[in-house]
């Protein structure tokens, strides 16, 4: 059941909760989402009534002002559910003490997998309890706490159990939280013993350079980590430069790195393509520098990355004022890799010349399955041309793999009779 973004009336309340009181339907509602219904504190606790000891296993109110009201008759959902994996009650402006009880109750809960708490108030003392859950919940896996003005102290709250060797969380989400250098330090220091942790993002909390040896220091030692954001934080060339050199240079684990919206610039791009290209184990596919500042010096060390990199298989390089000059090195690069799938060269200053390459490359590569320049100096003709060849290229390759499917499907079939 999805109902997003329109107001529910009560008629129509009363309906959505008849059909989710239903028990004897031979096909029962496994999930629901409600975003931005106006629901409030009195909807959300009716819906949830509902829902208590239903089969469902997923439950969306999002952007709905549910109050503590709501969020006490979702703890009731969580305590007497069984089946409920995943509850995701972002933007409702909730407090420590709105979240309370339930936050209570989803540390008993032996079924809830993940939790989704973005974009309310928390603060420090929502961190403190959200830290006490998962001291005794070892079966949440992930968290968003995004947006939550955590601050600081909230971050050492969340350290604290990152520490834990019991916790079972695999995916921290903590956005937009005021964290500071010292708050990113907190947390990295605490995933460098971390042996569940795989995704983690640190995005928009204002870390300087001050934080880059914890982050260094971190994928130093974390073989566990696979996924890291750290964009649209203060991070500057020498930040980068050290990430790379003390982190980046030794792991072999990270499979993404977002650090877009940070000023990397030409000299941090030649730092990070001397420490991966010459890292013959990185595992590096993903690799997000977008509005990163590298100008058209910075994009053509990143071509030279890309005709040495193995691992890469999805960079953006959109919004870095890349000219012609590093476009042509680019679709030299790109024409000859043998990894690369997906490149994102949006708004840049690459003109005619550069698209003239980049058709060649396309041409030529057929591993590329996606190549972005829209917001560039490109003629129409040109653009369609890449279109064209890439959606041709989809088309190609969707048939082989239906055509693929199908031949193992009879092969099985043969073997089994």
């Amino acid at each position: 059941m999805q109902i997003p973004w329109r107001q529910i009336s009560k008629p129509q309340l009363d309906s959505i909760c008849l059909a989710l009181a239903d028990r004897k339907t031979d096909a029962p509602i496994r999930a629901v989402d409600f975003m931005d219904n106006q629901l409030g504190p009195t909807g959300a606790l009716r819906i949830a009534s509902c829902l208590e000891s239903s089969p469902v296993t997923k439950v969306f109110i999002c952007y709905n002002d549910i109050g503590k009201e709501g969020c006490d008759g979702l703890a009731e959902v969580v305590n007497l559910s069984n089946s409920l994996h995943i509850l995701d009650i972002r933007g409702n402006r909730l407090s420590a003490s709105d979240a309370h009880r339930l936050l209570r109750s989803v540390s008993l809960s032996t079924s809830l997998t993940r939790l989704g708490l973005a974009s309310n108030r928390l603060g420090p003392e929502g961190a403190a309890l959200v830290a006490k859950v998962l001291e005794s919940n070892t079966y949440l896996s992930s968290l968003d706490l995004s947006v939550n003005e955590l601050g600081a102290s909230g971050a050492e709250y969340i350290a604290g159990a990152l520490r834990n060797p019991a916790s079972a969380l695999q995916v921290l989400q903590l956005h937009g939280n005021y964290l500071g250098a010292t708050g990113v330090t907190m947390i990295c220091d605490a995933v460098k013993t971390n042996k569940e942790l795989k995704r983690l993002t640190l995005g928009n909390n204002h870390a300087t350079d001050e934080a880059a040896s914890a982050i260094a220091a971190m994928l130093n030692a974390n073989y566990i980590l696979e996924e890291l954001d750290i964009r649209l934080n203060t991070l500057t060339t020498r930040g980068v430069k050290t990430i790379a050199q003390q982190g980046l240079a030794k792991n072999t684990t990270l499979r993404m790195l977002s650090l877009s919206g940070n000023e990397v610039g030409h000299a941090g791009a030649n730092e990070l393509t001397h420490v991966l290209a010459s890292h013959q184990r990185s595992a590096l596919g993903h690799l997000d520098l977008s509005s990163c500042g590298l100008t058209a010096s910075g994009g053509v060390q990143i071509a030279r990355l890309l005709s040495m990199s193995l691992s890469l298989k999805e960079i953006n390089l959109s919004d870095n004022a890349l000219d012609d000059e590093a476009a042509v090195r680019l679709a030299q690069s790109i024409a000859d890799n043998i990894s690369i799938s997906v490149v994102d060269l949006s708004c840049n200053e690459i003109g005619e010349e550069g698209a003239s390459q980049l058709i060649g490359a396309v041409l030529r590569n057929a591993q590329l399955a996606a190549l972005v320049t829209n917001g560039n100096n490109i003629s129409r003709v040109a653009q369609k041309k890449i279109d064209n060849v890439l959606e041709e290229r989809l088309t190609k390759n969707r048939a082989l793999s239906r055509n693929t499917a199908l031949y193992q499907q009879q092969q099985a079939t043969c073997s089994a009779a």
